[in-house]
């Protein structure tokens, strides 16, 4: 490998050698200088010197990057150039006597280029001028105001914006900064190897590995960079868990690199998911999170769009780190001899063409590549000439004097004769306005002109005018001063003619004025004329108005008394006169006085004329109804209950002055029952208060039955056919229900027969109840036991006869055997449970009395309560007995 001059220069120049070993013809050529800075736009010599065997004379030609001949074979050993972008250019030499034989080499031309300027290279007078340098990517670009550092830095950045010029000027845009080649930032540690498939002296199969190189001559701060790699054939976000930390310092010239080979100083620290025909990437990540470095295989474009992992805890994405597909995969062993993928050329093109699949070289520089360039800064100034447009100038015009404003010349650029510009011939003259001072005699009005050059630069002159006038107007004499009685009477007012010195003739009109009193009333009439400088000229006449002749109006109509608000009369309207005012027709005012019942209405006619003067007439209208309302009176009525209270049923309702009001207000009950006495009552009220009241009685039902009926038999055992026939002594009713107590269907009949069911494995006593109805829906009930008896022990009757015959007298059981006769007790209530009589004895039996005296016929609880001879057990029997005497 061959080591190049360095020269001061921008950007790292990689090239390679080529030899070509012949008896005839050169062995080498050298481009004196091989790099070359250049600002755009300068002129500069590159010479060629070939070495070898040549019996005739040494040829040489010049070709760019793109084997493009710009300078064909000829003995010219020197290239002049003044390039506009920066191109590593080919140099081939051979020998006359033997042209097949050549040999070549590279030498590169840095060109700082001129940036797009864009400047204010013209501005007026007093205005600032922009400056903006760009398209020099990653260049440093500053303003100063010489060509060279020894003079001042205006701005740090590309942009600059100068004071407010007053004189022409130039500035100087300086160029400087970073390697940049085709106008690219290139970068200084790259991925150079990715081994899918074993390496040199590390057998075949699973020995993978990630190669990096630092392929510049400068010593590159790595501190915080990482190398990371992927980890899934199928999913293009799964990154190894183990990163790469790139040492502190990068060593120009030097490669490091990290293998899964276990036990190895480069042990990646866990088997690399990658092997051949299948995908993978791998990049670098410098310490604030950019992608320094990237390389893809298997991976489509539109997979590699969807790239987002994170690493180190930055979240990285591709943007334009890579374009299109990635690498084949396709890249193992040939034979014996491990392949990778390996980087061709220095150049970092973002995409597949970077790398080829070839024998791996671990450790050890691609052929394709160099190092050992190094960078060197150049400034390279570009100058901006800024011109200024100066202000154009005028004299002062001479001040002008005049009487009126109508002598007051119109305004005149003309009156500017000797503007002049440096830059505008000639500039021009314009009126801006005037303006005054605000007094008068003299009046100062300044009028202001601008000259003005084609930058639209301008300077302002004034031109002053003084106006003067002393003479007072002119004005005929007033009429002379009257008195009158009405407004109708008063004259019109005239203008009056005047004439003025400036003004000329014309007329005025008068004001006029009131002293604000009334009958009398003077009127000021006042003519004033004033002209432009302030003098004033006046003349008065005076009217004295005074009417003392009140206006006449009709009477008003005679006063009324009415019962209804009908019946008030339309207001009628009374006609006036006036010895001024004239005639016409007035409309009164209605007041009432906001009693009701009576209700007094006021109407009053009043005219007041012009002069204050008044008439009045004025009626009484008396509204008051004393008329109570009417309507039919109700009819009394029985029913079986209550209706609901309707006004709707009262009829003829009548008042004499509208509707009255319908009002249901209450039920007065006597609070019987079966019958209830309810008396309703309705009120009728007018718009006055008057009240009528209207009843209606209510009969609620009638009397209430007196219940009563017998069975025959009462009480049977279990061996009988169980129908009992029921006889309804019932008195004051006209429908009755039976419930037989045996959840058989209920019974209309007046005296029905029954069947009771006989259960032979048991007593049951069935209780029969009578409801009895009136007409009117009153009701009442009793009951009577009907028992049937399995293996009586006792008897319990269903009615007894205290009356005082031999018979029946008492109402007590009738025991057989089996019970215990000094546990016994007898309770006898009535329908609302009081208790009537209590016995423990079971001879002693109730006589149907109560408090000493004898109760009403009717049906009463009994409750029986008994223990037995056979064990402690008690019984209690419940049911009805009906007393009849």
């Amino acid at each position: 490998m061959k080591t190049y001059k360095i020269i001061s220069a921008l950007f790292i120049l990689l090239t390679f050698t080529n030899y070509s070993v012949a008896q005839c013809g050169p062995t080498d050529v050298d481009p004196t200088p091989q790099v070359l800075g250049f600002c755009e736009g300068v002129t500069d010599t590159v010479s060629f010197e070939a070495s070898g065997t040549c019996s005739g004379n040494y040829e040489y030609q010049v070709e760019t990057s793109t084997n493009i001949v710009i300078q064909p074979w000829s003995t010219n050993d020197e290239f002049i150039t003044t390039p506009d972008s920066t191109d590593t250019y080919n140099i081939l030499a051979r020998c006359s006597a033997c042209p097949a034989n050549i040999v070549e080499d590279t030498f590169l031309i840095e060109v700082v280029q001129a940036p797009t300027i864009t400047a204010d290279t013209f501005v007026c007078h007093g205005t600032e001028a922009n400056l903006v340098g760009s398209n020099i990517p990653d260049s440093i670009m500053s303003w100063w105001d010489s060509p060279t550092t020894a003079g001042n830095e205006l701005s740090t950045t590309e942009s600059y914006t100068t004071p407010p010029m007053t004189s022409d000027d130039t500035f100087y845009i300086h160029v400087s900064g970073n390697v940049v080649e085709n106008g690219v930032v290139s970068g200084s540690v790259l991925i150079t190897e990715v081994g899918l498939e074993g390496f040199a002296g590390g057998g075949q199969g699973d020995q993978d590995y990630l190669e990096i190189s630092n392929l510049f001559g400068n010593t590159i701060n790595t501190t915080g960079w990482t190398a990371a790699i992927s980890d899934s054939y199928s999913n293009i976000n799964s990154v190894n868990s183990t990163v790469w930390n790139l040492p502190n310092s990068f060593a120009p010239c030097s490669i490091l690199s990290k293998t899964d080979v276990n036990g190895s100083a480069n042990y990646w620290g866990s088997n690399i998911f990658w092997n051949p025909n299948q995908p993978g990437w791998a990049m670098i990540i410098d310490d604030v999170g950019n992608l320094v470095d990237f390389v893809a295989w298997g991976w489509t474009a539109a997979q590699l769009a969807t790239l987002n992992v994170n690493v180190n805890g930055f979240n990285i994405t591709l943007g334009s780190e890579w374009t299109g597909n990635g690498c084949s995969s396709a890249c193992s062993a040939v034979g014996v001899t491990q392949y990778s993928l390996s980087r061709i050329g220095n150049a970092d093109n973002n995409d597949a063409g970077d790398f080829v699949c070839q024998a791996t070289s671990l450790n050890v520089v691609n052929p394709s590549l160099n190092c050992g360039w190094t960078t060197s800064n150049i400034t390279c100034p570009y100058p901006v000439e800024i011109e200024i447009d100066l202000l154009p100038t005028a004299s002062v015009p001479d001040t002008t004097f005049v009487s009126c404003y109508s002598d007051i010349p119109v305004e005149d650029p003309l009156i500017i004769d000797d503007e002049a510009d440096d830059y505008t011939v000639p500039p021009t003259v314009q009126f801006m306005g005037e303006v005054t001072d605000g007094n008068l005699c003299p009046e100062i009005i300044t009028r202001t002109y601008r000259i003005s050059d084609s930058c639209s630069n301008y300077t302002e002159v004034d031109h002053i005018i003084v106006v003067e006038d002393t003479v007072a107007p002119i004005v005929d004499t007033a009429p002379s001063d009257t008195t009158v009685s009405c407004y109708a009477d008063v004259p019109v007012m005239n203008d009056l003619d005047w004439t003025d010195n400036c003004m000329g003739v014309g007329s005025v009109q008068g004001v006029e004025t009131t002293d604000g009193n009334n009958c009398p009333e003077v009127l000021t009439r006042t003519w004033t004329v004033s002209d432009t400088c302030g003098n004033t000229v006046t003349q008065t006449q005076e009217i004295t108005i005074h009417d003392t002749i009140a206006p006449v109006i009709d009477p008003a109509p005679d006063g009324l008394t009415v019962q209804c608000y009908d019946n008030v009369p339309p207001m009628d309207t009374l006609n006036w006169t006036d010895n001024c005012d004239g005639n016409d027709v007035l409309y009164g005012d209605e007041v009432s006085d906001g009693q009701t019942c009576p209700e007094t209405f006021t109407r009053t006619w009043t005219y007041t004329d012009g002069c204050d003067n008044t008439s009045t007439e004025t009626q009484v209208i008396v509204v008051n109804d004393d008329i109570a309302p009417t309507a039919d009176p109700l009819p009394s009525l029985q029913l079986s209950e209550l209706p609901p209270a309707d006004t709707n049923i009262l009829t003829n309702v009548y008042d004499n002055c509208g509707t009255p009001t319908l009002v249901w207000e209450g039920d007065d009950s006597d609070g019987g029952f079966c019958p209830e006495n309810v008396t309703r009552t309705y009120s009728l009220t007018d718009g006055c208060g008057n009240v009528t009241f209207i009843s209606q009685d209510f009969i609620i039902g009638d009397g209430i039955p007196n219940v009563d009926f017998d069975a025959d038999p009462m009480t049977f055992d279990n061996l009988s056919s169980g129908e009992v026939e029921f006889f309804n002594n019932t008195t004051g009713a006209t429908t009755y229900t039976w419930n037989f107590g045996d959840y058989s269907p209920t019974s209309n009949e007046e005296n029905p027969t029954h069947v009771f069911y006989v259960d032979s494995s048991s007593s049951v006593t069935y209780e029969v109840y009578l409801v009895a109805t009136s007409e009117f829906g009153c009701s009442d009930s009793t009951m009577v036991p009907i028992q049937v008896i399995n293996e009586q022990l006792y008897y319990v009757p269903n009615s007894f006869t205290p009356d005082g015959d031999p018979f029946n007298q008492t109402f007590k059981p009738i025991f057989a055997t089996g019970f215990d006769t000094q546990d016994y007790n007898l309770l006898i209530f009535n329908r609302w449970g009081e208790v009537l009589f209590e016995s423990n004895n079971h001879n002693v039996g109730w006589d149907g009395t109560y408090g000493g005296k004898m109760v009403e016929n009717g049906t009463y609880v009994y409750k029986i309560e008994f223990g037995l001879e056979s064990d402690d057990a008690r019984k209690t029997v419940t049911g009805h007995v009906t007393l009849i005497r």
